[in-house]
């Protein structure tokens, strides 16, 4: 029994340094993917043109626009053949769920027990059972009917034809109403308000059970920053290597597409910097673990002494991150982090003289 509690110890130890180890390559890539969309955002703004729909395609074969305006669908529909449902629409999806066990982790504060717990859940796919650490929670290894999309071949917009690559990223953001004549319900199905399910109560549904209903594209205007080909478009690739393919609801101008790019980028950023910031915390965390749990057992220290250990982990993870995000600005745009480190070397200079100055004695005259 020791023998598998150090076990356990050790493979959080190892764990836990994998996780730095991931948290800084975690972090490193970031910041070198972040570089590259401000290079980006800033060469798409220097080079695109902005057109109009009805703009001559072969004026601007080649190059680098932004367009926008009203949208048709030249398809009659479009259908998910099963079940017999169509709509005249750019996109079409269809979603399964499947009510399943749902496993929880849970692991106590001095982190030396973990827990699981089980609820049931609507989910779309099937969730893997097998890998579960309590048995009596099966969930079903196959289903008769998946999620898939259906796409418009023919969307114009004005003079040119919408690509594949951009008709499926209009999203799906309309419920399909159902009704007896706009769906064909199979054997052992049933219809219940907004879904197809075979479950004899969805109030009070059994593990195992399937509910599927449909979401069209509700868009009346699209706009896209794309590169003209032909009648149609395809992705730009910058020079810092990102291919630009980028669709939204509404007619919209090339600023307003280009901000919206901006911040969705800037959002990314930061998003991943918590992820490895995080990862560089609870990794530090589970290396310490072992002495922290040792030192726990002294009557008087307790709490103090995870209080203090978590606090000061916290703030190695933060300079940790701090560090590999500048060393990473060094590697990815150094003529800025210079400039940057040239200022802050400025500041700190004219604090010092400041308060040099401040403590200089008066000369007394006579």
């Amino acid at each position: 029994m020791k023998n598998n509690k150090n076990g356990g110890l050790f493979a959080g130890i190892i764990m836990g340094l994998l996780m730095v180890i991931g948290g800084t390559v975690f972090l490193w890539l970031n910041e070198g993917n972040n570089v590259r969309n401000i290079k980006t955002t800033d060469e798409i703004e220097k080079n695109i043109v902005e057109i109009t729909s009805k703009s001559d395609c072969s004026q601007y074969s080649g190059q680098l626009v932004a367009v926008g305006g009203n949208f048709t669908v030249e398809d009659k529909t479009i259908s998910d053949d099963i079940f017999q449902v169509s709509i005249h629409s750019a996109a079409l999806d269809r979603v399964v769920e499947i009510y399943q066990w749902e496993e929880e982790e849970e692991t106590d504060s001095e982190g030396d027990t973990t827990s699981y717990s089980y609820k049931k859940v609507w989910h779309e796919g099937l969730i893997d059972s097998s890998d579960f650490h309590k048995s009596g929670h099966d969930n079903p290894t196959s289903t008769e009917y998946s999620s898939d999309s259906f796409y418009a071949q023919n969307v114009r917009l004005g003079n040119y034809l919408l690509a594949g690559s951009q008709i499926s990223q209009m999203e799906t953001d309309k419920g399909f109403s159902l009704s007896d004549d706009n769906v064909a319900i199979p054997d052992g199905y049933k219809g219940n308000g907004k879904y197809v399910t075979n479950a004899e109560n969805l109030d009070k549904p059994q593990i195992g059970d399937v509910r599927i209903s449909w979401k069209y594209n509700g868009w009346k205007e699209v706009s896209l920053i794309a590169k003209v080909s032909g009648d149609s478009f395809v992705s730009y690739t910058s020079e810092a290597g990102k291919n630009v393919n980028f669709v939204t609801e509404g007619n919209r101008t090339a600023a307003e597409m280009i901000e919206s790019m901006r911040n969705q980028d800037k959002l990314m950023k930061w998003l991943f910097r918590l992820v490895g910031f995080l990862l560089l915390f609870i990794g530090y965390m589970s290396v310490i673990a072992p002495l922290t749990k040792l030192l726990s057992y002294v009557p008087i220290l307790g709490n103090a002494v995870n209080f203090v250990f978590t606090l000061t982990l916290f703030l190695l993870s933060l300079v940790h991150a701090l560090l590999v995000i500048l060393i990473a600005w060094f590697r990815y745009r150094p003529l800025l982090s210079v400039c940057l480190l040239a200022v802050c070397a400025a500041i700190g200079v004219a604090l010092f003289l400041l308060r040099r100055n401040g403590r200089t004695p008066a000369v007394k005259t006579a």
